[in-house]
């Protein structure tokens, strides 16, 4: 008989709606309750999507609720102390937004009362599940471009933002390899935060991984007259995405050859379930996410002491929240902003150490 799982959502935002759809695509888990700070906001979510019960406090809806999964859908500041207080509160797994978290310290606690408490603790970089990502994975380890050398991604919006999915791709492309080395740059001239964690204008990072293999990524550099998808060359060839699939070009054939990709019947809930179960651990599994993060701040951590930074990375807390702290990066445009709030809100950021 197919186990029953209860679930509830943290966090009311759109996200939420996304994780309220993969875990209702699932016949044995039934969403019973959910959660949101503003009262008003999780009423109106449970009232139109028919969730039952509706709480404040998540905590206590965790409790009374006696769930046994919990997807995370708050803003990042806030996801490694929900993570850690929900941990020792009975559940079984745990479905936490991207990014992960706001520092390497935040990541080991996350990972830490989890395995303390035998919950599993997935991460949201789901676009490991699409069906073109697969496909390159598949044909990187066939050999379809020889060895690869040097994989280059441009996102917008912030290194944590987006960049957190590009830099998780570069290594599940490549069969998830360890990092070995760092180096990069941040410019933060204005005031800028990212729902309401402080970000940079724009940076850079080159990052070595354990077979030798290249990824360069660009977060919100000038983009004229540059590839918007991303590149991965190898010795024998070049491939990128499309939409449904891969282009390749190799010397087996003449031109570029289109791969259309297979829909994937998996989903990253329907793996956390395949791994509560004891089938396989979660392509997303917060060890993954926690080289992710680790990559991230490595990033940051070789822009603050202007080198090279081997791993592991021994800088636990946030290295951008220490160059601005510090004056390292000194505002030229005054004035706080959110790319992700309302001008209303503005007003009401403050950076995690005030």
């Amino acid at each position: 008989m197919c186990a029953r799982y209860r679930a509830g959502i943290i966090g009311c935002g759109r996200i939420a709606r996304m994780h309220l759809n993969g875990w209702r695509s699932l016949e044995n888990v039934e969403v019973v309750a959910a959660m949101d700070i503003n009262e008003a906001v999780v009423e109106d979510f449970c009232r139109k999507h028919g969730i039952p019960r509706a709480y404040t406090d998540y905590e206590e809806m965790v409790t009374k609720e006696e769930l046994d999964l919990v997807s995370i859908c708050t803003w990042p500041l806030s996801h490694a102390e929900i993570t850690v207080n929900v941990a020792k509160l009975g559940v079984k797994g745990i479905l936490c937004e991207k990014p992960m978290c706001l520092s390497l310290a935040e990541a080991d606690s996350m990972i830490e009362a989890c395995e303390r408490n035998g919950v599993k603790l997935a991460i949201g970089h789901q676009h490991r599940f699409d069906p073109p990502n697969v496909l390159v994975r598949q044909l990187i380890a066939r050999g379809a471009i020889g060895k690869p050398h040097l994989l280059v991604c441009r996102v917008e919006d912030g290194l944590l933002n987006n960049g957190t999915h590009y830099i998780d791709l570069m290594r599940y492309w490549l069969g998830d390899p360890k990092p070995e080395w760092v180096i990069g740059q941040v410019e933060r001239k204005t005031d800028r935060f990212e729902r309401g964690s402080p970000i940079e204008d724009l940076c850079m990072g080159l990052i070595c991984f354990e077979n030798g293999t290249r990824g360069l990524i660009e977060s919100d550099l000038p983009s004229e007259n540059f590839p918007s998808r991303p590149l991965i060359y190898g010795s024998n060839g070049i491939m990128t995405l499309t939409g449904d699939g891969v282009l390749v070009l190799n010397d087996g054939r003449k031109g570029w050859q289109m791969i259309k990709a297979h829909p994937q019947r998996d989903t990253e809930f329907s793996e956390l379930i395949d791994w509560i179960e004891g089938r396989r651990e979660h392509r997303c599994s917060a060890r993954q996410a926690r080289y992710t993060m680790e990559i991230m701040m490595a990033i940051y951590e070789s822009a603050r002491t202007r080198s090279l930074v081997r791993m592991p990375l021994k800088t636990k807390e946030n290295p951008l929240f220490m160059m601005i702290r510090s004056g390292q990066l000194p505002i030229v445009k005054p004035g706080r902003y959110d790319i992700r709030l309302p001008k209303s809100m503005w007003k009401c950021l403050k950076a995690p150490w005030e």
